[in-house]
C-alpha cells in the first residue's frame, strides 16, 4: 500500500502541486492585492473595534474566509461594513484558489489519463525483435 502511494500516487501529487504553483504564478498580483486589502481590513478593523491585532488579525481570516464562528462580533456600524467588505474580498480570494486548484487538477488528470493511455496501447502492441 505505501509503495503504492509513493509509486503512484506521490509524483501526481507533485505534478498537481507544481500545476498549482505555475497557474498562481499567473494571478500572483492579483492574489497579492486581495490579501493586502485583508490586511488593510484587518488594520481597520483592529482600530475601530478596538481589538488586539492577533484578534483582528483571526476575525479577518475566519470572516474572509467564510467560517464566521461569530466568537468576535463588530459593534460599531463601520466595522460591520468593514465585516461584509473583508468577507466580499474573501470569498473572491477562495473562488482564485478554487479555481487554479481546478485548472491544475484538470491538467493533472488529463496527462494522467494520456499516460495511462500510452501504457495500454504499448501494452497491446507486441514488440518487433530484430
Amino acid at each position: 500500500m505505501l509503495k503504492h502511494l509513493l509509486r503512484k500516487r506521490l509524483p501526481l501529487f507533485v505534478e498537481f502541486f507544481s500545476a498549482f504553483v505555475r497557474y498562481a504564478s499567473y494571478v500572483r498580483e492579483v492574489f497579492v492585492a486581495l490579501l493586502l486589502t485583508l490586511l488593510l481590513g484587518a488594520i481597520l478593523i483592529w482600530r475601530f473595534e478596538n481589538l488586539d491585532f492577533g484578534d483582528a488579525i483571526y476575525f479577518t481570516l475566519i470572516t474572509g474566509l467564510t467560517i464566521g464562528y461569530g466568537d468576535i462580533t463588530p459593534e460599531t456600524p463601520l466595522g460591520k461594513l468593514i465585516s461584509v467588505c473583508i468577507g466580499l474580498i474573501g470569498m473572491v480570494v477562495v473562488g482564485l484558489t478554487i479555481a487554479i486548484a481546478t485548472r491544475a487538477l484538470n491538467e493533472t488528470a488529463k496527462r494522467h489519463m494520456d499516460l495511462e493511455r500510452e501504457d495500454q496501447v504499448a501494452q497491446k502492441t507486441p514488440s518487433v525483435s530484430p
